[in-house]
Order: structure tokens, then sequence, then C-alpha cells
């Protein structure tokens, strides 16, 4: 009896530990991913929104199995009926065998319409995230220029329409061949004398034939839009022309009705009440208009002895659709375009207290350059690092000042290989510590101003801060347990560290053995469950990265490249732009190779740094596609007037969407038919010099008081070239400041007189014998000279160029220094050791040459500027030179 007993309790342990190595490996392998997400959103506040995006395409599945299963087994349900499966005439014996056959039959009508229903849900069920912008979308209040259907139907609608097309011919057609099937099994297994001839059977199939016209008629209906993205217009322009909206569309016009009318005649055909005749007369009919709109050589023939001799006349209707689509879809449809004046004899004043307060601003870093002197001037300890410098404005003193400003974040692969245990990467050196910042305009050979600098960060100009650490940023970090009994490494005190515990809200806590076991395994990291140096408050920090940590949340949000860290009095905050874009809005040229031909900088994302809580505010309330996603998602984005004032005096226009959008703009900005078909007055972003090579301008920001005198605003500028020129076309540029935010002007050149561009204007400084004497002696045995990047600012008379010239050490270390600044103004061209000096010389250097103008002497040719110069100006180049000869010995 005791051995009874032993084997019962050794079954029952041995089954206890079975159930446990199930449920872990259920938990491991199923739940696991679910519940370690659903704490994380649950730390975001986002719980209903992570469910959402579970659940929402089981529902869609759900719903339309529900629909297809329905309209299949009522279909078999009539056929039944019909039939007489049911109810059987008088007299009739059914055989024992047919009868069990018969009503296994009506069994599987269930089984039969719940699988064909899952056959025809599947791919909606792929395409869940459609199908709910198909049932969220909303109106836009935008038309296509053809057809003048709403754009929402074809950013929403008609995708899933195409779909569905294809799912209810599929239905109906499977639909079909079951009742088919039902009515002539019943015919083969009924004798003769107790078949039922019933119409009624007769007009089922009728119906469902008459179905199966009408899906495939809807599907030529919706190949009318197709035209709309007819790429065989290219590269003249986009959409349709003359020959798919005068031939092609009546041939589908034609196609949609003969093939419904054979339909119906056919139908009448089956039920005897008409001949062969009309049914064959519709069919040639659509044979014919179907041949029409799909063969090539008829269309071509049609373009190259119609259109291509009459092409202007012919396609400028289309060619002003495609203009006027190809504007709308990327944003450009309200560029304000203001005419630049040259002057002809241009000054500058450099006394003027607007020119003195413009050039306090002038960013004389390049991004790329500040780097390395971010690294090696603020990271101070080894484990810190900036992955990247941002550029902003702030006010400091009371002053509006552009400035360049970087995060001090951990990068814990710094580290000593010996000290890069799991304490030290995981409990110790968790954060970074604040941002060092700096103003955008210097002096050469003058000590760095620092806005910010130091550990802990400190200010002397009134930017004071709460809280400096940075858990969450741009680098990519491993997981922290943070508070811990061991405690953080923080800022320095003397000799040692100052040690520190987190006190935010992000991360999952983790003050369970159960949450312990299933972070473990999620991180296939043990120790997260064998330390003894949590405590009841320790939270798991994770997706620290802000790029990995959005993409998680909103992966149908395309990121800009360019996120950013600001600073204020309550704490630091990453911005993150965010698009939304679509590849099939109608008409509209294509972007390159992103395949895409709408986009909206629709989203602008606040990341918190101490507690990498996400927040979304919508920028761009006229995009469709994300007030889709606001209704969707219901909270999840705010409108932009709930972002903090703070932040908002933050926000910029980014620059990614700026270089899209003047990509398309430098042909499109032609809005005139004639002059886009000639494609005379074509641009391309300017040619700047980097080292010995050209190459095309990129988007650059400038604090100016462009629209109304007196107020600094900070603008994004790029400027255009005539296509395959290198002077200056135009001066684009973007507000950034609430009141003109997103909004794009255009300062057009003349096209008629010469302006110079950056390329020439490099030319010219290149072919100074002074300066060019002075980059000789710079740039030798152990140090390099360094071109910045050439800056252009809109002027009364004419654009004025400022670049920077930097020096640095050849070797590893390289600390460059701003060593002169050129400024240019039409050909002149001068060099000094700061933008004011610079500004002095060059007012000088414009009264000679008007001087010499009035005394009717013989200017000096643009590109030969140094070889007929006045005596004084010989003396004063010559002075300059010896001393520069000095310094440098």
């Amino acid at each position: 009896m005791a051995n009874i007993k032993k084997k019962w309790v050794a079954l029952f342990i041995i089954g206890l530990f079975a159930i446990l190595g199930i449920l872990v490996a259920t938990v491991n392998f199923i739940f696991l991913d679910f519940f370690v997400d659903l704490w994380w959103f649950q730390a975001q506040g986002m719980t209903s929104y992570y469910l959402l995006r579970i659940l929402y395409p089981y529902l869609i599945f759900i719903l339309f199995t529900i629909l297809f299963f329905a309209i299949f087994y009522i279909n078999f349900r009539i056929a039944s009926h019909i039939i007489g499966f049911e109810d059987k005439p008088d007299g009739y014996k059914e055989k024992k065998w047919l009868k069990h056959l018969n009503h296994a039959l009506r069994n599987m009508y269930l089984l039969l319409s719940f699988v064909m229903a899952l056959i025809v849900a599947i791919p909606i069920f792929k395409n869940w995230e459609n199908s709910l912008l198909f049932l969220f979308g909303n109106s836009s209040d935008v038309l296509d220029p053809l057809f003048g259907k709403d754009i929402s139907f074809y950013l929403f609608s008609l995708p899933i329409y195409n779909l569905l097309q294809k799912e209810f011919l599929i239905v109906v057609t499977l639909m079909l061949a079951g009742v088919l099937f039902i009515y002539w099994y019943e015919k083969a297994a009924t004798p003769i004398e107790h078949r039922i001839k019933s119409h009624k059977a007769h007009w089922h199939t009728s119906i469902l034939v008459i179905f199966i016209f009408a899906v495939l008629c809807w599907g030529f209906m919706l190949e009318r839009y197709d035209l709309l993205y007819e790429t065989a217009n290219l590269p003249v322009f986009k959409g349709p022309g003359f020959v798919e909206m005068t031939v092609i569309l009546p041939f589908i016009w034609t196609t949609v009705v003969s093939l419904m009318l054979t339909g119906i005649f056919l139908v009448l055909k089956i039920n005897r009440r008409v001949g062969w005749k009309m049914p064959i007369i519709f069919f040639l009919i659509f044979i014919i208009a179907f041949l029409g709109k799909d063969i090539e050589t008829f269309g071509d023939t049609v373009r190259k002895y119609i259109v291509m001799p009459n092409q202007m006349v012919r396609e400028r209707d289309y060619i002003k659709a495609n203009i006027d689509a190809t504007l709308a879809a990327y944003g450009l449809d309200n560029v304000e375009t203001r005419d630049f004046e040259i002057t002809s004899v241009v000054s500058f004043d450099a006394d003027d207290p607007d020119t003195l307060r413009r050039l306090r601003n002038v960013p004389v870093w390049d991004r790329e350059i500040l780097g390395s002197v971010f690294e090696e001037l603020q990271s101070i300890r080894t484990y810190y690092s900036f992955p990247t410098i941002d550029v902003d404005r702030y006010w400091v003193d009371g002053e509006y000042r552009q400035v360049y400003l970087g995060a001090r974040e951990i990068n814990n692969s710094k580290l000593p290989e010996v000290a890069q245990n799991w304490i030290n990467m995981h409990l110790q050196y968790t954060h970074g510590q604040g941002v060092a910042m700096i103003p955008a305009a210097k002096a050469g050979e003058e000590p760095m101003t620092w806005f910010i600098k130091d550990i802990p960060p400190r200010s002397q100009f009134g930017l004071s801060n709460d809280q400096t650490d940075i858990y969450y940023g741009l680098a990519d970090k491993p997981y922290t347990i943070v508070p811990n009994n061991v405690g953080e490494i923080g800022s320095s005190t003397g000799e040692g560290e100052k040690i520190v515990h987190y006190n935010g809200t992000g991360g999952i806590t983790i003050n369970s053995l159960w949450r312990r076991f299933l972070l473990a395994n999620y991180f296939k990291d043990r120790d997260i469950f064998f330390t003894t140096k949590t405590n009841n408050q320790s939270r798991i920090l994770f997706r620290r990265n802000i790029i990995e940590r959005i993409l998680h949340i909103t992966p149908f949000l395309k990121l800009d490249q360019d996120p950013y860290i600001v600073h204020t009095p309550n704490g630091l905050f990453w911005i993150q732009d965010a698009y939304t874009t679509a590849s099939n809005y109608p008409i509209a040229a294509p972007y390159n190779e992103e395949g895409f031909n709408y986009i909206r900088n629709s989203v602008k994302i606040v990341v918190d740094a101490y507690n990498g809580n996400v927040s979304y505010y919508i920028a761009d309330p006229g995009d469709p596609i994300i007030n889709a996603y606001r209704k969707m998602y219901p909270g999840m984005f705010k409108p932009i007037s709930e972002m903090p004032t703070i932040l908002k005096q933050h926000i910029r226009y980014p620059r990614d969407i700026f270089s899209i959008q003047m990509s398309i703009y430098a042909t499109y900005h032609q809005t005139n038919p004639e002059r886009f078909f000639r494609q005379e007055d074509n641009w391309m972003f300017s040619k700047l010099a980097i080292g010995r090579e050209f190459f095309p301008a990129t988007p650059y920001y400038l604090t100016l008081d462009l629209l109304e005198s007196g107020k600094d605003e900070f603008f994004l500028f790029l400027p255009f070239s005539p296509f395959g020129r290198d002077n200056l076309r135009a001066l684009m540029f973007a507000g950034n400041d609430l009141d003109n935010y997103g909004k794009i002007y255009a300062y057009r050149f003349p096209r008629n007189q010469q302006v110079y561009g950056p390329a020439q204007v490099h030319s010219l400084v290149n072919q100074d014998v002074v300066i060019s004497e002075q980059f000789s002696l710079w740039d030798q045995r152990g140090s390099e000279l360094v071109f910045g990047k050439m800056i252009i600012e809109p002027t009364g008379g004419a654009p004025l160029y400022i670049q920077p010239l930097y020096l640095q050490e050849e070797g590893p270390l390289k600390i460059p220094q701003i060593k002169r600044l050129i400024m240019s103004l039409e050909d002149a061209v001068v060099m000094a050791p700061s933008l004011e000096e610079a500004a002095v010389k060059l007012e000088q250097e414009l009264r000679r040459k008007s001087d010499r103008l009035e005394k009717r002497l013989p200017a000096s040719p643009p590109t030969q500027i140094q070889q007929i110069p006045a005596d004084d100006i010989k003396e004063e180049k010559e002075e300059e030179t010896k001393q520069l000869t000095k310094e440098k010995t």
C-alpha cells in the first residue's frame, strides 16, 4: 500500500513539473513578447493604443470572414431549398445511402462556407492597416484636376476597392461553382420522375452570373483611375495625356457597357427569352473595346500621328494637371515668390546696427567639423560622447541667438575593456550629462565661447536647468536597471564621482520574481534574475535609442534623419519630426527612387530624455492620413496647441522634407504649361566647394529679419542655379518660427543679369593673389586648411557670401580652429579674422569700386580682380601678407 502511495506521489510531482514546464515554454515562446511589450506600453501610458494595434488585424479578419461566410452560407441554403433537399415530393423514397449523403452535404454547407470565407478574408487580413485607413479616412477637401474626385478616395478607398473587387470576383465565382454542383448533384441523384423543374434554380444561377459580370464591370470602371498613374508621357510629364483621356478612356467605358449588356443578354438566353444574336454582338463589341484599350500599338499610333505634331496644344491641359497635382502633393502650391532686384551699384554699411545684429547670428561653424571640437573639449570623461550636433535658436541675455548644441550621452563601449562588466554596463554607467552649447557666430583665433559647458553643466548666460541627466538619446545604449543598491555614476566631485539614483518614471518595474524571470528570458541574461543589487523601486530601462523607441510605437510613420535636443529650464527633450507618405497620389510626379509622391511633415514627436515618455503632436491638421490615424487611435495624437510653449519655440522645419520639396520645385516652379513643356528654366541645387570637389548644396539655417525689418526669425535656406550653370538663380527659404512655420518663399534673381553663384565666388576667392598666398602659408606641413560651407544671405542689393576657413593639425588629434572669414559681395572679395572686420573691409572695397566707376576708370574683370589694383589696395594687401607671414612663423 505504501509503495502505491509513493508511486502516486511521484506521478503527481512529475505531472506538476510537466505542467510548470509547459507553462514556462508557453510563456517563453508565445506570451513573452506580449507581456513585456504590455508592461512597456503601460509605462508609456499607451495601454489602449497597444491593445488596439494587436486587436485591429483580428477584428478586420473576423469582420470580413463573417461577411463572406454569410454570403456563402445563405446562397447554399437557398440552393438546398430550391432543389428540395429539405422537402421531397410525396411518393419519393430516398435511398438510405443517398439520404446519409444528402444529410452530410447539408452539414458540409457550414464548414464549406467557413473555409471559403477564410480563403478570401486572408488577403484583407494582410492589408489590415489599409483597411482601417479606408474605414477611418475622411474627405481632404482637395479634388484631383481631371476626374474631380476627392484625394482621400485615391489614398484610402481605391486600394481597398481594387482588393475587394478581386475578392468579390473570387467569392461569386466560387459560389456559382458550388451552387451549380448542388443543382447537378440533385439532378444526378434524383430519379427522373421525381425531379423538380423549378425556375427558381435558373433565376438563382442567373443572378449569380449577373453578379459576376457586375463585378467584372466594376473592375474595368476602376481602371479609369489607373490612367491617373500613367507613365507613358514621361519624361515630359507624369499622368494621363491626350491619348489616355480621349482614346483609352472611351474604350474603357465601351468595355464596361458592352460587358454588362453581354451578361444581361446571356442570362436572358439561358432563360430562353432571346436568341444568341444579341449576346454575340455585344461580346464582339467588348472584345474590340478591350483590345483597343490594352494594345499599345493603337495608342502609339495616335500619339505619333495626332499628338506629337501638335503636342503642346494636345497636352496643355494634362501638363497643367500634372503641375497642379504635383505642387499640391508636396505642399508647394502656396509658395510665395519675390523678385530680388540687383542694384547697379551695390553698397554695404558695416556700421548699420541691423548689419551688426545679423552678423552676430551667422553660423560660421559646420556641424560636421563641430563634432570633433565638442568631442575633444567637452566629452571630459572617457565614457561620454556627442552623437550629433544640432542647430537651434535661444534667447541668451535678452538676444535672439542662433546656437549649436550637442547632448553629452553615455557611451559604454568607450569604457576600458576590463571595466565592461555587467555591473558597470547595466547598473553604474547609465546616463549622460546635459548639453554643451556655443553661439553660431565666432571670430577667428578668439577663445571659444560656451553658453553651456562642463560636468555638471553650468552656464554664465542664464541657461540653467533643473534636470540634466540623459537616459534616452541617439546613441545605442544597453538596458539599465535603476535605481539600484550600487548607485549610478554621476558628476565629478573633486577626485571622485558623485553617486546618484534614478528618480524617474521610465522603464518597467521589476519588483517581483515573476517579472525578473520573464525579463531575464526576454533579454537572455540570467544576471537580471540572480542579481542581488536591485530593490523594490528598481526599473529596467530599455529601447533607449529614441528612434528605435518611436518606431516600435508607430512603425507607420517615416522619421526625419535629424532629431535634435532642446534645453529647457525643466529638463532636456528630444524633438523628432515624422512624415506621412503615400505613393498613390493621382497625377503627381514621384520623388526619385523613394517611390512616394505625397509627403507631409504631419507629426512632431517629443521624447523626455530623462523619463523616456513619448508624446505625439499633429503639426499639419490638413493631412488626411494623420487625421485617419488620429481617429483610429483616440487620444494618441494631440493637437500642436497642447505642446508646451517652451518646446513650441524650438520646433523647426526639417531639412529632409525641404530637400525633397526643393528637388521637385526645381522643375515644377514652372507653372506655365508652355514653359514647363520647353523646360527652359529648370533649376538645380547650387554647387558648393568642399575640399577640392564640388557637391550640391544642402539646406542650412539662418537667423535674419527677412519678413519684418528688425524682427529676427529662424529660416531654412537653399540656393538654386540654372540647370547646367553656376550663377545664382533663386534662393529658397522656409519659416521656422510659429507665425510663419512651414511657409515657403522664393527669392528669384533676374534671368537677364549675372548674379554670382557659390562656385563662381569660390573661383574669385582662389584667384585673389593675396588670399591665395595666405592659403599657401597656412596649408603647409603639420597643418591642414579646411574650407567651411559657404553661407548665402540676401542683402539689399546682391547676395552676400560668407565662408569660414578652419585650420587643424594633421594627425589623430583634430581640433579645428576658425582662422579667417571670407566675405564676398558681387565681385568684391575680402578676408578678415572676424565678421565685423570683414564687413568693414568689404564696405571699403565696394566704396573704392564705386569711386573708380564715378571717375570712369575701367573696372577689374570679374575673373581677374587682382590685375589692376589701386596703389593703396596693393600696399594694404602687402602689409597684411607680411603680418600673416609673421604669425605663421
